[in-house]
């Protein structure tokens, strides 16, 4: 300041006035940093729960519909007069046919196993020249061939989820529990039936209870119907049936790697019979384990299965039948492509 130069005083409202207008300028900017931590989050929010949607099973879940279509062509090398024996009694084509082997729909509604009572229900019906031998496992009167217009109903149960005592029941029909290969083809490493399969039952209808005390642990027990013919009305007059059955399956937290040990007993009753030979008698058991191992070197691509067997005899009227048997199978399944496998099998049976 130069000596002498008058200084203006600014009047007291106008300084007051100034303070306002630069707040009243201000004000938007302090407010919108103050609100933006709070803008950044809500986003945030949102985006954790649309993930957990996403992974969390609706209430309702939809009906699923699957199934498969096998065709095949078989040829006899033989005569023209002899049957071609295949994995299922023989073929009476004398040479070369083609075959509608099974057409397969499965339709299942999820159960989905929330912390209350739920619900689901599965059923899968078979039609081809394998659902003859299905529907007819342990009839008295077998058929003379296969038919392409034959209807096997091979399963159809309820489903029941019951979270205070982390059991999954099921009442109605179903597959065998025990045994590694199914009637459901996709599941099956292989194209063809191995011998261990042979001895093991088919079908049962009745309840069986399976138990999660741990996620890496099931236990399950049942009561049913003898598998096979003794599912139908033609075995009144053969007396009561039944078959006890029980399974353990155990899984490495990594979840590469699975042992799966079960027993099947029919302690009464004459039928017991699947679609491959007859396992009539009083008494049948079996018993099986099986285990699965994924190496972690081959990023899931490579699997690796045993599965061993082993029981009382056929009990076929007329046939010196074993006793007893056992059979080892040895299973390898490399994946080279989504849809395409190199698989291989090898089997011992001992009785």
């Amino acid at each position: 300041m130069l000596h002498g130069q008058k200084v203006e005083k600014r009047d007291p409202i106008v300084q007051f006035g100034l303070v306002i207008l630069l707040l009243f300028l201000l004000g938007p900017t302090t407010s919108a940093q103050r609100t933006e931590p709070e803008s950044q989050a809500e986003p945030e929010r949102d985006l954790r729960e649309e993930q957990i949607a996403e992974t969390s099973p609706t209430r309702e879940a939809d009906l699923k519909l699957t199934g498969y279509v096998d065709a095949t062509y078989l040829y006899n090398f033989g005569p023209g007069s002899a049957a071609s024996p295949i994995d299922f009694p023989t073929d009476t084509i004398p040479k070369g046919d083609f075959n509608l082997s099974a057409f397969w729909l499965r339709l299942e509604k999820p159960l989905i196993k929330a912390n209350s009572l739920e619900a689901g229900m599965q059923v899968g019906i078979m039609l081809g020249e394998d659902a003859t031998y299905y529907d007819a496992a342990g009839a008295a009167d077998s058929p003379s061939g296969p038919n392409s217009s034959s209807i096997y109903v091979g399963e159809a149960f309820a489903k029941f989820w019951v979270p205070d005592a982390r059991m999954e029941m099921w009442v109605g029909k179903f597959q065998s529990i025990i045994g590694y290969e199914t009637i459901w083809r996709p599941d099956n490493p292989c194209i063809t039936f191995g011998i261990a399969d042979a001895f093991m039952p088919q079908d049962n209808i009745g309840v069986l209870a399976i138990f999660s005390p741990d996620p890496l642990f099931d236990i399950a027990a049942g009561i049913s119907n003898c598998s096979g013919e003794a599912n139908d009305l033609s075995s009144i007059g053969s007396g009561d049936e039944a078959a006890v059955m029980t399974y353990a399956k155990i899984q490495n937290p990594k979840g590469n790697a699975m042992l799966q040990p079960g027993f099947y007993i029919t302690p009464w009753g004459t039928h017991g019979s699947n679609a491959r030979i007859s396992l009539d008698q009083d008494l049948y058991y079996a018993w099986n384990l099986i285990g699965q191992w994924a190496p972690v070197c081959a990023d899931g691509n490579w699997n690796l299965t045993f599965n061993l067997t082993g029981g009382s005899g056929t009990g076929d009227p007329g046939i010196e039948a074993p006793t007893t048997y056992v059979t080892t199978g040895l299973y390898s399944t490399w994946t080279l492509t989504d849809p395409v496998t190199l698989t291989g099998r090898a089997e011992y049976v001992h009785t």
